[in-house]
């Protein structure tokens, strides 16, 4: 049955690590008005975002203007909501989003392991490859979904976020490829998610193979996300200095090669070409990981370059540019002591 055709329903939707982009999600999901819908959005995050999101609500900027969003539950405390649980054990999330940073997510699902298990749905919103494995060793394969998107944001002050740019976003089971559910009642899954983020403003996509669509989108960020960190250039700085563009290139390489011996059926693209054409795209651009070292954070690396020569160790074959750079990207991680 869709849900969205039935009386009316109440959908609870709750992001573990509800920072930049799981705030934007939460925020814009929550501002959604259907007559036969009621939703409820809850965040765990850090203190002073989720107080301030408590006290004047969610605040998000985006083509120079502010919607406010009121109506979000915002838990700095698991204990507080564990207590609540207690008190109302029926209470569970029909879709549980995890939007923690990469370097966080095995802690992060050993800490709200309970949440996990009662939760209909769990859903990664993360960059990079290699999450829905770890995922996968916390609950069940078939009820984990997978969210990419290219929509940037960033906390400007707690309780405010910035929406940086659009773009596209796609969903998909993880462990389940799409196609084989058309004529299934799990499918009505996707389309109640895509309907719902469509009518946020996130124009959503429905694709066959999840897994894909994320080997494509690390390509983009093996090339550039690491170079931005370690030089400190934007996007399209990188693009204007030859030998950097060179070494770009190198890297996205060395990752086909990988996903080729992996048998990893990637479209027949330039990918490389692909690479250079979002970094113009986005050349006035901080790049995430850039952002995580101006900020003394541990990077996501290890999901992107460092999974590449994880793989390529599996595989016995090299890649020594990945190699470099991801031990670089580590001696700046160790350097913030």
């Amino acid at each position: 049955m869709n849900m969205l055709n039935s009386p009316k329903n109440k959908l609870r939707f709750g992001f573990i690590g509800a920072g930049s982009i799981g705030s934007l999600f939460g925020g814009l999901l929550a501002s959604v008005k259907r007559e036969n819908v009621s939703i409820e959005i809850v965040f765990f995050g850090r203190k002073e975002h989720c107080q301030e999101i408590m006290k004047r609500g969610l605040k998000i900027q985006s083509h120079g203007e502010i919607l406010k969003v009121n109506n979000i539950i915002a838990y700095d405390n698991l204990k507080l909501f564990e207590k609540f649980i207690n008190e109302n054990p029926n209470y569970h999330f029909n879709f549980l989003f995890i939007s923690t940073k990469t370097p966080d997510l095995e802690k992060s699902l050993i800490k709200f392991k309970n949440i996990i298990d009662s939760s209909s749905w769990v859903i990664i919103l993360q960059n990079g490859i290699g999450n829905k494995d770890i995922v996968s060793q916390f609950c069940e394969k078939e009820k984990i979904i997978r969210i990419i998107t290219s929509h940037g944001a960033f906390i400007k002050n707690p309780g405010q976020i910035y929406h940086a740019g659009g773009g596209f976003t796609k969903i998909g089971f993880s462990f389940i490829k799409s196609d084989k559910l058309k004529d299934n009642s799990i499918y009505n899954v996707l389309e109640l998610l895509r309907n719902l983020l469509n009518s946020s403003g996130l124009e959503t996509e429905i694709v066959d193979d999840i897994n894909i669509d994320c080997w494509e989108k690390v390509l983009v960020n093996i090339g550039i996300n690491a170079l931005g960190a370690i030089t400190r250039l934007k996007n399209g700085q990188l693009l204007k200095n030859g030998k950097l563009k060179s070494l770009m290139k190198e890297l996205v390489l060395e990752a086909l090669i990988v996903a080729k011996k992996k048998k990893i059926k990637l479209p027949q693209k330039d990918y490389v070409r692909i690479m250079y054409q979002v970094a113009e795209k986005t050349s006035n651009n901080l790049n995430s990981m850039l952002q995580d070292v101006l900020k003394n954070k541990i990077t996501e690396i290890d999901f992107m370059n460092g999974k590449i020569i994880q793989f390529a160790e599996e595989l016995n074959c090299n890649v020594p540019f990945n190699k470099i750079i991801t031990s670089l990207i580590k001696g700046l991680e160790k350097s913030y002591a």
